[in-house]
C-alpha cells in the first residue's frame, strides 16, 4: 500500500509542475475575461457568417423559383378536365344517341 502512495504522491507532483497555479495578480480576472469575451465575438462572428449564408441561399432559391419554375409550371398544357367529366365525354349522353348508333 506504501508503493501505491508513493507512486500517488508522484504523480502529484507531475500534475502541480506540469500545471502551475495562476499568477494572483491584479491583471487576473480582466486578462480571464478578455480571453472569455475574444471567444464569444469568435463564435458570434461565426454564428453571424453561417446565418448570413443561410439567408443568402434562401433569397437564391426564391428567386430562382419565382423566376423561372413557377413561371415555367404555369405555362404547361395540363388537362384539367375531372375525372367525371372524362367518363362523360366518353360515354353516350342520350337514347337518341344509342339509337342513332353513334355510340362511342
Amino acid at each position: 500500500m506504501d508503493g501505491m502512495n508513493d507512486k500517488l504522491d508522484a504523480v502529484w507532483v507531475e500534475y502541480r509542475n506540469a500545471c502551475p497555479d495562476p499568477d494572483p495578480s491584479a491583471d487576473f480576472m480582466p486578462r480571464m475575461w478578455q480571453k472569455i469575451e475574444a471567444q464569444r465575438l469568435a463564435m458570434a462572428f461565426t454564428f453571424r457568417r453561417v446565418v448570413q449564408g443561410c439567408v443568402l441561399a434562401t433569397v437564391a432559391l426564391a428567386i430562382v423559383l419565382g423566376v423561372i419554375v413557377i413561371p415555367h409550371l404555369q405555362n404547361l398544357e395540363l388537362d384539367s378536365a375531372s375525372y367525371v367529366d372524362v367518363l362523360a365525354a366518353d360515354l353516350p349522353n342520350t337514347y337518341v344517341d344509342i339509337l342513332n348508333g353513334d355510340i362511342k
